[in-house]
């Protein structure tokens, strides 16, 4: 689907917005989704990589014909391991 058009992306650039923010699954408003030569290409920041997951899926199912790029970062923190006795 090299071929759409820039009113087309738009439109499909919303759907996915909408679609990610009203999915139970999701929830995500401040993504930034992009589409280019066939790509749907998603940039922000995530809470915790079952989120980053979630998003990808979505958006997959959304635009099954498009290969996903997902360059979502995670922003949770990892949880300190057992502590170590000081000595």
């Amino acid at each position: 689907m090299s071929g759409v058009s820039g009113q087309q992306s738009e439109y499909l650039v919303a759907h996915i917005q909408d679609a990610l923010a009203t999915d139970a699954r999701t929830g995500e408003l401040e993504l930034d989704v992009r589409i280019a030569g066939g790509r749907v290409f998603l940039a922000g920041a995530v809470a915790t990589t079952e989120r980053r997951d979630a998003v990808e899926r979505v958006v997959r199912e959304v635009c099954p014909d498009y290969e996903v790029v997902n360059q979502l970062s995670v922003t949770e923190r990892q949880q300190p391991g057992p502590s170590e006795p000081v000595s």
